[in-house]
């Protein structure tokens, strides 16, 4: 029985189907003549991105100001739930004061590569961390009365072609690893809505895909709310409404209804599968504006005045200050004394102008930003700064680098602010390589030369490579730290708060030692996640392959002992919920005040085959003062055991012996347990020979063996048509006038002039990768769907159609 029934046999067909569409960027339709009024959704994994008037989706137009908040690949260093629950409770107030009722994220897509251009937003290459610190950022925006849009929903681990590339996955790694880090938070934080990615999963597009959005996602996670494309992710309407989904957003273009219309009155698709997405969507609708209401009683009118910006400007410089993670601290060279004997030397551009957050649809217009001299200024730190390197060119200036170095004595304290400029990394395409620009590493390597107490700031969204790392006496990673990154940053450097973030992702030496190096970004139509399971601290655990720094790996100010494991039962059973407690005893044998983060991994015992060494599966931070001990618990559940079985086909406990593992990161154990288990035994099925050993690189005939497919390669050529992209369609002849009006138009729209601006860059690149249908969706005033359609008549050399097409408009 749907909860609006009686509503909805008051709607026309059409108003049903209207319904399933937005309004605009932004906004739901409002029907006032039956009491539905519209609902705001925003961008804001990391603070309200809140368009009124210019809207778009890309992240070109100003929005409201808003907290910049430090962004997830800086916050999953935090390890702290609630920390993550506070942040969500801000953005959701803000959200409640800029009459917006839902509020797109988390992003808990995994880290599969160090180059995807949008890692900043995604928390984890592990599962298990994502899901924890997403469900706790669901649950603070929701304690509001404003619903989170848990994304992006699935297998969305590249930008590069996101439009159109297939992931083909095997099922073991698609529910051991990718789909883990939704199921927590659909199960445990119970989003309003879910959000349906762009690409398509074994040949089937996302946003209609009946094994993951309604056997997954409603069926197995339970999720009962509304489930909403990406902007312009809409490939089939009819096939989308059956596979479970409700809302296409944008709206304004009304390119599927039409087409849903027809279907329904020729009986090609049955009315109650719209009827379902109009009552989940009613229900949303409803739900978020009665919420509203109650917290306006609660809290009294409310406007975009109403937000404490210096308070929240406090908790992103806390946030921010609780996630850096201290890489490296020779002779202790850190913290810093502020009446220092040494000269204090700054340099880097990046330390007056920050790079804070990343490029694309989740830009923030902050209240302010504070840059690390900003924060040195505020604590009247004296030093002498220098520009060093350019952030505006890969050729270094003519004599920014001379100019320190010819000053650097050996006792000199430098401080220098390193990391990737805008246009290396951003929504819509992903990084060339996993480099610092030449002049950055070249400037540090010289440094080191001339003095031995180089100290490395770096600013960026996913890992670098660092040549210099064995030379420098210390790395603090900032990430991406948000508007307040620059007092955090300071706070941490002179000894006000002592360092506890721990890395969320594995920072290799180089590029080529990941296990997708030689496949990640090659082939981008069919993408073959050939590494299976093996992903991130899983591959290089299991290979014994060398890190630069391992996962959870973060240093302190202080040292803590790890003593007394012990377990509150040492058997599980297949058949019973079982409840285990891990506990130890955590001391601060150091001489300041500090947290540490301790890290429960399990490993399952005397197996072979597909099987990864350890998996991360809890984790505590705690505050201990100098002397002072506490007794710590982790809880472990039976599910925390299971794995998906390819044969069975389901998730299951296997018979035997598993070790639980203690420690500050995946490759500093501290204490070990052992516990039984009582499951099912395990059919010793082949797999190829790479996926149990991990010798060498994954190929392509291992994978297809595995996963049991044939893969067979897009070939892309004439006709073309509407699922096109223009970057496929470019080299005709006859496009090249097309081309020039498509750039003039961007650059208008943009609002630049030269091609080398990075805002130019970054939405060229996605113009240039989307299909000319979605084109259509996300911007209906600039390409409505004839001369879309015209214009693949033009790149197909069918120029008398392309006439009839604008004709027929006129």
């Amino acid at each position: 029985m749907l909860k609006h029934q009686s509503l909805i046999s008051s709607m026309t067909l059409e108003e049903k189907i209207r319904l399933t569409s937005g309004k605009d960027n932004w906004r739901t339709v409002e029907m006032k003549h039956l009491g539905i009024p519209k609902i705001t959704l925003s961008d804001g994994p990391h603070g309200l991105r809140h368009q009124e008037e210019d809207q778009d989706h890309l992240g070109i137009n100003e929005s409201n100001p808003s907290t910049c908040f430090p962004l997830a690949s800086l916050t999953a260093a935090s390890f702290d739930e609630d920390l993550l629950y506070e942040m969500g409770r801000a953005i959701g107030y803000e959200a409640l004061c800029q009459d917006v009722q839902v509020v797109l994220g988390p992003g808990v897509n995994i880290k599969r590569n160090p180059l995807c251009g949008r890692n900043f937003e995604y928390f984890s290459e592990d599962p298990c961390l994502s899901a924890k610190l997403g469900t706790a950022w669901i649950r603070g925006v929701q304690s509001m009365g404003v619903g989170a849009s848990l994304k992006h929903f699935a297998m969305n681990n590249q930008e590069s072609n996101r439009m159109k590339s297939d992931s083909l996955v095997d099922r073991k790694a698609m529910h051991d690893i990718y789909l883990k880090s939704f199921e927590g938070p659909v199960k445990e934080g119970k989003p309003y809505t879910v959000m349906g990615s762009y690409n398509l999963i074994d040949g089937i597009y996302a946003c209609e895909h009946p094994y993951l959005l309604n056997d997954v996602l409603r069926e197995k996670f339970g999720f009962e709310g509304v489930l909403v494309t990406d902007w312009s992710a809409m490939n089939d309407k009819k096939a989308s409404f059956m596979a479970g989904l409700d809302l296409e957003m944008p709206g304004g273009a009304v390119y599927f209804d039409e087409e849903v219309r027809e279907a329904i009155l020729t009986g090609k698709m049955e009315e109650k599968y719209l009827d379902q997405s109009v009552d989940r969507i009613l229900d949303l609708v409803f739900r978020t504006r009665n919420s509203r209401e109650k917290m306006l009683a609660e809290y009294g009118p409310l406007d975009k005045n109403s937000v404490d910006r210096e308070k929240h400007h406090e908790l992103s410089r806390r946030i921010a200050r609780e996630s850096m993670v201290l890489l490296k601290n020779e002779l202790g060279i850190l913290p810093l004394e502020k009446e220092s004997m040494h000269r204090l030397i700054i340099t880097g551009a990046l330390a007056e102008k920050p790079r804070y957050q990343g490029a694309g649809s989740s830009h923030i217009n902050p209240y302010k930003v504070t840059s690390l001299r900003d924060g040195l200024d505020e604590k009247g730190i004296k030093y002498t700064f220098f520009q060093g390197y350019s952030l505006m060119d890969e050729e270094q200036e003519e004599g920014l680098e001379e100019e320190i170095l010819s000053v650097i004595e050996e006792d000199d304290i430098v401080l220098v602010a390193a990391g990737l400029p805008d246009e290396y990394e951003s929504e819509g395409f992903d990084r060339e390589h996993m480099r610092l620009p030449t002049q950055q590493n070249e400037l540090i390597l010289q440094l080191t030369k001339k003095s031995r107490k180089v100290i490395v700031l770096l600013y960026s969204g996913a890992p670098v490579e660092m040549p210099w790392a064995d030379e420098v006496a210390a790395i603090l990673n900032c990430y991406l730290p948000g508007q307040a990154g620059g007092e955090a940053a300071a706070d941490l450097l002179f000894g006000e708060f002592s360092p506890c973030g721990k890395l969320p992702e594995t920072l290799p030496h180089r590029y080529e030692d990941h296990v997708t190096s030689e496949i990640y970004g090659i082939e981008n139509y069919q993408v073959e996640y050939r590494e299976g399971i093996y992903v991130g601290y899983r591959y290089f655990d299991k290979a014994g392959k060398q890190v630069r720094f391992p996962f959870g790996h973060g240093l302190s100010y202080t040292e803590f002992q790890y003593e007394e494991l012990s377990l509150s039962q040492y058997e599980i059973r297949m058949d019973k919920e079982e409840e285990v407690t891990v506990s130890f005893r955590l001391r601060n044998i150091g001489e300041r005040e500090g947290k540490e983060i301790s890290q429960l991994y399990i490993e399952r015992m005397d197996q072979e085959g597909y099987v990864v060494k350890k998996s991360l599966k809890g984790f505590k931070k705690t505050s201990l003062r100098p002397g002072e001990e506490k007794i710590i618990e982790i809880k472990l559940q039976t599910e925390d055991f299971c794995e998906y079985d390819l044969k069975l086909e389901k998730e299951v406990l296997y018979e035997g012996r598993y070790m639980i593992h203690i420690g500050s990161s995946s490759q500093e154990l501290r204490l070990t347990g052992e516990i039984k288990s009582r499951g099912i035994h395990l059919d010793k099925a082949e797999v190829p020979q790479y996926y149990a050993r991990l010798d060498g690189k994954p190929s392509r005939s291992a994978f297809e063996a595995l996963k049991g497919i044939r893969i067979r390669k897009t070939e892309i050529g004439k006709p073309f048509t509407v699922n096109n992209t223009l970057y496929e369609m470019k080299d005709a002849l006859q496009m090249r006038i097309v081309m020039k009006i498509m750039k003039r138009m961007l650059a208008d729209a943009t609002g630049v002039k030269s091609e080398k601006d990075n805002a130019y860059k970054v939405v060229y690149s996605m113009f240039m990768h989307t299909p000319i249908k979605r084109l259509s969706l996300v911007s209906p005033d600039k390409m409505p769907k004839y001369l879309g359609e015209s214009i693949v008549h033009i790149a197909n050399g069918e120029f008398l159609k392309a006439a009839k097409k604008a004709r027929d408009k006129k």
